[in-house]
C-alpha cells in the first residue's frame, strides 16, 4: 500500500475560486510545515482573527484536534470533526476535509471547514427566532423554565405598557398583572397544560387601538424536560377593521332595500297628510283659533322632519351617482366655511380654521364632499359647549411611502364620545343626540367609502377628532416622485 499522499497539482486560478466565490466554505492554506500562508475572508470572520494574525502560526493553534498525519494513500480526508479556537478563545466545532496540493512548484496543504449540519440548523432557527422578535406586527415574549421573562419583542412592550429593560428577569405573574383574565389563561396554560389558541382580546391606549390575537404554550426538550415557554400575540387589526366595514356594509344594504321599497309608500300620504294639514292652518287663522294654529304648525314640522329621515334613507338605498373630478380641498372647505361659522355663532363657537396650504388635488366628487365636511363640523358645534374650540387642520399621509391621502381633522373639544359608542358609531341608528336620528355619519361613511377613501374617528374625555382621508391625484402623485 502506497503511505505517500497524493499530490493535487492545482492552478492559482482554481484557488482564487476558494477565496472568493465560495462564501459558505472557510478555507485555510499551509505550507509543508502546516504553517498558515493564507486564509479566506469567511475564515477571519468567524474566528476572530486578522489576517496578520494568522500568517506562519502553526495549524494546531488554531485547530484543536487538528491532526495533518490522517492523509493516507493519498485520499483526501473528509468529514472529521474539529474545534475551531477563536480569538476570543471560543470553541466551535467544525466539519473539515484535507488535502495535500501542489501549488505554484511548492508542496501546501489546504483545510476546508464547514459547520456540522445540526450548527447550521440551529443557526438558521435563532435567525428565525431574531426576525420574530423584531417583527413590528408580531409581540413575543419568551420564558425561561421558571417562567421569568427571557426575551421581549417591541409589541410586546407596547401591549403591555413596559419597557424591555424593566421586565427582564420579571417573572410572568408581575407582567401580566394588569390583564387579568389573560393572566388567568396563562395560569392554565401552565397547570394544566393546555395551550392557548387564538384567544382575542383588544389593546387601547391614547389614541391607538389595537385588535390582538394570541397564542402561548410551554416549550419542552426532546426528553419532555420543560425548558420554558412562550407568548405570542399577533396584530390583526386590519383584518378586524375589515371584517367591520363588510358588516356595516350588509347592514346599510338590508336598511337601503327596505328604503327603496318604502319610501313612495311613505312620502304619498305624507304628501296628502301635510297637504290638508296647511289647509286647515290658515282656516284656523282665518277664524282666530290661535291654538290650534300653532298645533298644526308643530305637526307640519313634524312631518317635514319624516321627509328628511326618508330622503336620508334613500341616500342609504343606492349610491348617488358620484362625479369624480379633481377637487381642491383648499376651494371646498373655503365655501362651506361661512356655513360653519354661522352655525358656530349661533352655539357660541369658536371656528379655528387652519387653511388647507399646500395640499394636493383629491379625487372626489366636490358637492357630496362639501355634505360631509358640513355634517361632521355642524356634529362637532352641537357636541361642545359655549365657548368651545371647533379646530379643521389638513395634512398629507403616506403608507409605506407608496400611497398618499389627503387627510382633513375636524376636531372639537367637547365631553368626548363614550368608549363603547366609539366603534358602533357609524352604524344606522346609533347616535349620542337626543333628536338626532343616527343616519347622518353613516351616510358620510358611504360616501366617503364609494369615493375609495376612509373616515376615521379618535375621541377622549377632551374632544374628538374625526379624519376624513380622500386618495390624492395621480397626476400630482407623478409631479412629487
Amino acid at each position: 500500500m502506497n503511505d505517500v499522499p497524493m499530490v493535487v497539482r492545482v492552478r492559482q486560478e482554481t484557488m482564487e475560486w476558494y477565496w472568493n466565490k465560495v462564501p459558505f466554505v472557510m478555507a485555510v492554506l499551509c505550507n509543508d510545515c502546516f504553517a498558515v500562508v493564507r486564509t479566506n475572508p469567511l475564515f477571519r470572520q468567524e474566528s476572530g482573527y486578522a489576517e496578520s494574525e494568522l500568517l506562519g502560526r502553526p495549524m494546531r493553534e488554531i485547530l484543536v484536534d487538528y491532526d495533518p498525519h490522517t492523509i493516507l494513500n493519498g485520499n483526501p480526508v473528509s468529514s472529521n470533526v474539529v474545534q475551531l479556537r477563536k480569538k476570543n478563545e471560543e470553541l466551535q466545532e467544525m466539519e473539515y476535509m484535507l488535502m495535500s496540493i501542489e501549488l505554484d512548484g511548492a508542496k501546501h496543504y489546504l483545510t476546508l471547514l464547514h459547520q456540522p449540519a445540526a450548527w447550521q440548523q440551529s443557526g438558521l432557527m435563532q435567525q428565525f427566532a431574531l426576525t420574530l422578535l423584531r417583527e413590528e406586527s408580531m409581540g413575543v415574549i419568551l420564558l425561561h423554565a421558571d417562567f421569568r421573562v427571557n426575551a421581549i419583542s417591541p409589541l410586546a412592550c407596547k401591549v403591555l405598557g413596559v419597557r424591555e429593560d424593566e421586565v427582564q428577569g420579571k417573572r410572568m405573574d408581575e407582567l401580566f398583572s394588569h390583564t387579568p383574565f389573560e393572566h388567568r389563561l396563562l395560569k392554565q396554560m401552565v397547570v394544566e397544560e393546555q395551550p392557548v389558541r387564538n384567544h382575542p382580546f383588544r389593546w387601547s391606549k391614547a389614541y391607538e387601538q389595537r385588535e390582538l390575537l394570541m397564542d402561548a404554550n410551554l416549550l419542552r426538550d426532546q426528553q419532555g424536560r420543560l425548558l420554558g415557554a412562550y407568548v405570542t400575540f399577533k396584530d390583526v387589526s386590519n383584518l378586524r377593521s375589515l371584517e367591520e366595514q363588510v358588516q356595516r356594509s350588509d347592514r346599510l344594504a338590508m336598511i337601503g332595500q327596505i328604503a327603496a321599497g318604502t319610501a313612495h309608500e311613505i312620502r304619498n300620504p305624507l304628501t296628502a297628510i301635510k297637504g290638508f294639514l296647511q289647509m286647515f292652518k290658515n282656516t284656523m287663522k282665518e277664524k282666530g283659533l290661535n291654538k290650534e294654529y300653532g298645533y298644526t304648525e308643530i305637526m307640519l314640522t313634524e312631518i317635514d322632519r319624516i321627509n328628511e329621515l326618508v330622503s336620508e334613507f334613500l341616500l342609504l338605498s343606492k349610491p348617488k351617482n358620484i362625479t369624480f373630478d379633481l377637487v381642491d380641498p383648499n376651494a371646498v372647505m373655503s365655501e362651506i366655511m361661512p356655513i360653519i361659522q354661522n352655525e358656530a355663532l349661533l352655539h357660541g363657537i369658536v371656528v379655528n380654521y387652519e387653511k388647507l396650504s399646500s395640499l394636493p388635488r383629491v379625487v372626489a366628487d366636490g358637492e357630496m364632499l362639501k355634505q360631509v365636511f358640513l355634517n361632521i363640523g355642524k356634529n362637532g358645534i352641537e357636541a361642545m359647549k359655549e365657548g368651545g374650540i371647533l379646530t379643521i387642520s389638513g395634512r398629507i399621509e403616506r403608507e409605506q411611502g407608496l400611497t398618499r391621502w389627503v387627510s382633513i381633522d375636524i376636531e372639537d373639544n367637547g365631553p368626548g364620545i363614550e368608549p363603547a359608542m366609539v366603534d358602533r358609531i357609524f352604524d344606522p341608528f346609533v347616535t349620542t343626540k337626543p333628536t338626532g336620528t343616527g343616519l347622518g355619519l353613516s351616510v358620510c361613511q358611504r360616501i366617503i367609502h364609494d369615493m375609495g377613501g376612509k373616515i376615521r374617528v379618535s375621541s377622549h374625555e377632551k374632544g374628538t377628532t374625526f379624519t376624513v382621508s380622500i386618495p390624492c391625484s395621480f397626476e400630482d402623485k407623478e409631479e412629487e416622485f
